[in-house]
Protein backbone atom coordinates (compact mmCIF):
# COMPACT_ATOMS: atom_id res chain seq x y z
CA UNK A 1 0.00 0.00 0.00
CA UNK A 2 1.15 3.51 -0.73
CA UNK A 3 1.46 6.09 2.05
CA UNK A 4 0.36 8.89 -0.26
CA UNK A 5 -3.34 8.36 0.33
CA UNK A 6 -3.90 6.75 -3.07
CA UNK A 7 -3.43 3.14 -1.93
CA UNK A 8 -2.70 0.57 -4.62
CA UNK A 9 -2.55 2.96 -7.57
CA UNK A 10 0.35 4.07 -9.73
CA UNK A 11 0.63 7.32 -11.64
CA UNK A 12 2.94 7.27 -14.62
CA UNK A 13 3.53 8.44 -18.18
CA UNK A 14 5.52 6.56 -20.81
CA UNK A 15 7.41 7.62 -23.92
CA UNK A 16 8.96 5.90 -26.93
CA UNK A 17 12.71 6.49 -27.25
CA UNK A 18 14.67 5.87 -30.44
CA UNK A 19 17.84 4.86 -28.62
CA UNK A 20 19.13 4.80 -25.06
CA UNK A 21 20.53 8.28 -24.24
CA UNK A 22 24.06 8.50 -22.90
CA UNK A 23 22.77 10.13 -19.70
CA UNK A 24 20.86 6.94 -18.89
CA UNK A 25 23.57 4.56 -20.10
CA UNK A 26 25.90 6.22 -17.58
CA UNK A 27 23.86 4.74 -14.70
CA UNK A 28 26.48 2.72 -12.78
CA UNK A 29 23.93 0.30 -11.31
CA UNK A 30 21.32 -0.72 -13.91
CA UNK A 31 18.88 -3.47 -12.97
CA UNK A 32 17.96 -6.61 -14.87
CA UNK A 33 14.23 -7.36 -14.77
CA UNK A 34 12.70 -10.62 -15.96
CA UNK A 35 8.94 -10.88 -15.62
CA UNK A 36 6.22 -13.30 -16.61
CA UNK A 37 2.57 -12.60 -17.31
CA UNK A 38 0.43 -15.41 -15.97
CA UNK A 39 -2.74 -13.69 -17.18
CA UNK A 40 -3.49 -10.67 -19.35
CA UNK A 41 -6.85 -9.63 -20.85
CA UNK A 42 -8.81 -6.40 -21.29
CA UNK A 43 -6.27 -4.35 -19.35
CA UNK A 44 -6.12 -6.72 -16.39
CA UNK A 45 -2.94 -8.65 -15.71
CA UNK A 46 -1.13 -10.80 -13.17
CA UNK A 47 2.66 -10.48 -13.23
CA UNK A 48 5.52 -12.23 -11.45
CA UNK A 49 8.85 -10.41 -11.54
CA UNK A 50 12.39 -11.18 -10.47
CA UNK A 51 15.09 -8.51 -10.55
CA UNK A 52 18.54 -7.60 -9.38
CA UNK A 53 21.77 -5.90 -10.51
CA UNK A 54 22.33 -6.33 -14.25
CA UNK A 55 25.38 -8.50 -15.06
CA UNK A 56 27.99 -7.20 -17.48
CA UNK A 57 27.20 -10.02 -19.92
CA UNK A 58 23.53 -10.72 -20.58
CA UNK A 59 22.52 -14.30 -21.45
CA UNK A 60 19.89 -14.90 -24.12
CA UNK A 61 17.47 -17.40 -22.58
CA UNK A 62 14.97 -16.77 -19.80
CA UNK A 63 16.43 -19.47 -17.60
CA UNK A 64 19.96 -18.14 -17.97
CA UNK A 65 18.80 -14.58 -17.25
CA UNK A 66 17.12 -15.76 -14.05
CA UNK A 67 20.27 -17.67 -13.09
CA UNK A 68 22.37 -14.57 -13.77
CA UNK A 69 20.42 -12.71 -11.08
CA UNK A 70 21.58 -15.21 -8.47
CA UNK A 71 20.16 -16.13 -5.09
CA UNK A 72 19.86 -12.51 -3.94
CA UNK A 73 17.27 -11.63 -6.62
CA UNK A 74 14.19 -9.75 -5.44
CA UNK A 75 10.78 -11.18 -6.36
CA UNK A 76 7.33 -9.61 -6.57
CA UNK A 77 3.83 -10.49 -7.75
CA UNK A 78 1.43 -7.82 -8.99
CA UNK A 79 -2.21 -7.61 -10.01
CA UNK A 80 -3.03 -4.76 -12.39
CA UNK A 81 -6.18 -3.11 -13.70
CA UNK A 82 -6.74 -1.02 -16.86
CA UNK A 83 -4.92 2.31 -17.15
CA UNK A 84 -7.08 5.44 -17.35
CA UNK A 85 -5.58 8.90 -17.79
CA UNK A 86 -2.13 7.91 -16.58
CA UNK A 87 -3.53 6.13 -13.50
CA UNK A 88 -3.58 2.38 -13.00
CA UNK A 89 -4.52 0.05 -10.18
CA UNK A 90 -1.55 -2.06 -9.18
CA UNK A 91 -1.35 -4.18 -6.05
CA UNK A 92 2.20 -5.47 -5.69
CA UNK A 93 3.50 -7.81 -3.01
CA UNK A 94 6.91 -9.27 -2.31
CA UNK A 95 7.68 -12.90 -3.15
CA UNK A 96 10.63 -15.05 -2.25
CA UNK A 97 13.15 -14.38 -5.00
CA UNK A 98 13.90 -18.07 -5.63
CA UNK A 99 10.21 -18.93 -5.91
CA UNK A 100 9.58 -15.98 -8.22
CA UNK A 101 12.50 -17.04 -10.39
CA UNK A 102 11.22 -20.58 -10.71
CA UNK A 103 7.77 -19.30 -11.74
CA UNK A 104 9.28 -16.97 -14.33
CA UNK A 105 11.51 -19.63 -15.87
CA UNK A 106 8.48 -21.90 -16.35
CA UNK A 107 6.17 -19.25 -17.80
CA UNK A 108 5.29 -18.94 -21.47
CA UNK A 109 4.89 -15.15 -21.80
CA UNK A 110 8.02 -13.43 -20.51
CA UNK A 111 9.76 -10.12 -21.12
CA UNK A 112 13.27 -9.12 -20.05
CA UNK A 113 14.74 -5.64 -19.84
CA UNK A 114 17.59 -3.64 -18.37
CA UNK A 115 16.41 -0.65 -16.36
CA UNK A 116 18.41 2.57 -16.04
CA UNK A 117 17.59 5.49 -13.72
CA UNK A 118 18.31 9.20 -13.79
CA UNK A 119 16.99 12.46 -12.38
CA UNK A 120 15.74 15.26 -14.62
CA UNK A 121 14.73 18.41 -12.79
CA UNK A 122 12.44 17.24 -9.97
CA UNK A 123 11.47 13.90 -11.52
CA UNK A 124 13.07 10.51 -11.34
CA UNK A 125 12.99 8.80 -14.73
CA UNK A 126 13.56 5.18 -15.65
CA UNK A 127 14.50 3.93 -19.11
CA UNK A 128 13.91 0.30 -20.01
CA UNK A 129 16.00 -1.30 -22.74
CA UNK A 130 14.14 -4.42 -23.76
CA UNK A 131 15.91 -7.67 -24.61
CA UNK A 132 15.16 -10.70 -26.74
CA UNK A 133 12.16 -10.52 -29.05
CA UNK A 134 11.29 -7.03 -27.78
CA UNK A 135 14.64 -5.53 -28.81
CA UNK A 136 15.48 -2.82 -29.79
CA UNK A 137 12.63 -1.16 -27.88
CA UNK A 138 13.53 1.58 -25.38
CA UNK A 139 10.80 3.11 -23.20
CA UNK A 140 11.13 6.08 -20.82
CA UNK A 141 8.81 6.33 -17.86
CA UNK A 142 8.20 8.89 -15.14
CA UNK A 143 6.17 8.00 -12.06
CA UNK A 144 4.89 10.16 -9.22
CA UNK A 145 2.90 9.65 -6.04
CA UNK A 146 0.00 11.53 -7.69
CA UNK A 147 -1.09 12.35 -11.26
CA UNK A 148 1.83 13.22 -13.55
CA UNK A 149 0.83 16.74 -14.60
CA UNK A 150 2.78 19.75 -15.94
CA UNK A 151 5.63 17.52 -17.05
CA UNK A 152 9.02 18.61 -18.37
CA UNK A 153 9.50 16.11 -21.23
CA UNK A 154 13.13 15.39 -22.14
CA UNK A 155 14.27 15.69 -25.76
CA UNK A 156 15.01 11.95 -25.97
CA UNK A 157 11.27 11.23 -25.75
CA UNK A 158 10.16 10.81 -29.37
CA UNK A 159 6.43 10.46 -28.67
CA UNK A 160 4.13 9.60 -25.79
CA UNK A 161 2.81 6.04 -25.54
CA UNK A 162 1.00 6.28 -22.21
CA UNK A 163 -2.30 5.45 -23.90
CA UNK A 164 -0.95 3.13 -26.62
CA UNK A 165 -1.98 -0.38 -25.63
CA UNK A 166 0.66 -1.93 -27.90
CA UNK A 167 3.38 -0.82 -25.48
CA UNK A 168 1.87 -2.24 -22.31
CA UNK A 169 4.29 -4.76 -20.87
CA UNK A 170 1.66 -7.49 -20.81
CA UNK A 171 0.91 -6.87 -24.49
CA UNK A 172 4.61 -7.01 -25.33
CA UNK A 173 4.80 -10.39 -23.62
CA UNK A 174 2.28 -11.73 -26.14
CA UNK A 175 3.08 -9.56 -29.18
CA UNK A 176 6.79 -8.65 -29.02
CA UNK A 177 7.91 -5.31 -30.41
CA UNK A 178 10.46 -6.97 -32.67
CA UNK A 179 7.61 -8.37 -34.77
CA UNK A 180 6.17 -4.94 -35.62
CA UNK A 181 9.05 -2.51 -35.00
CA UNK A 182 9.53 -1.48 -38.62
CA UNK A 183 5.81 -0.90 -39.13
CA UNK A 184 5.69 1.27 -36.02
CA UNK A 185 8.68 3.37 -37.06
CA UNK A 186 7.04 4.01 -40.42
CA UNK A 187 3.83 4.98 -38.63
CA UNK A 188 5.68 7.38 -36.34
CA UNK A 189 7.47 8.99 -39.27
CA UNK A 190 4.13 9.48 -41.01
CA UNK A 191 1.97 10.84 -38.16
CA UNK A 192 4.69 12.53 -36.08
CA UNK A 193 4.97 12.79 -32.29
CA UNK A 194 1.92 12.96 -30.05
CA UNK A 195 1.61 13.89 -26.39
CA UNK A 196 -1.23 13.67 -23.87
CA UNK A 197 -2.69 17.15 -23.35
CA UNK A 198 -5.20 16.37 -20.60
CA UNK A 199 -2.58 16.37 -17.82
CA UNK A 200 -1.64 20.02 -17.53
CA UNK A 201 1.07 21.77 -19.50
CA UNK A 202 3.66 19.75 -21.38
CA UNK A 203 7.05 21.49 -21.50
CA UNK A 204 9.28 20.00 -24.20
CA UNK A 205 13.02 20.21 -23.67
CA UNK A 206 15.23 21.03 -26.63
CA UNK A 207 18.22 19.14 -25.27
Amino acid sequence: MSDTGFGDFEFERKFFVHELPSSAAADPTPALIVQAYLFAADGYAVRVRVQGPAPAELPETTGDLVDALGETAFGTMAAKGPAIGGTRYEAERELDGLVAGQIVRRAEHVIAKVRYSLWIDEDGWILDRFLGTNAPLVVAEVERSGPVVDLQIPAFCATEISEDERFKNERLAYQPYGEWAEAYRRELALVGPKFVHSLGENRLSES
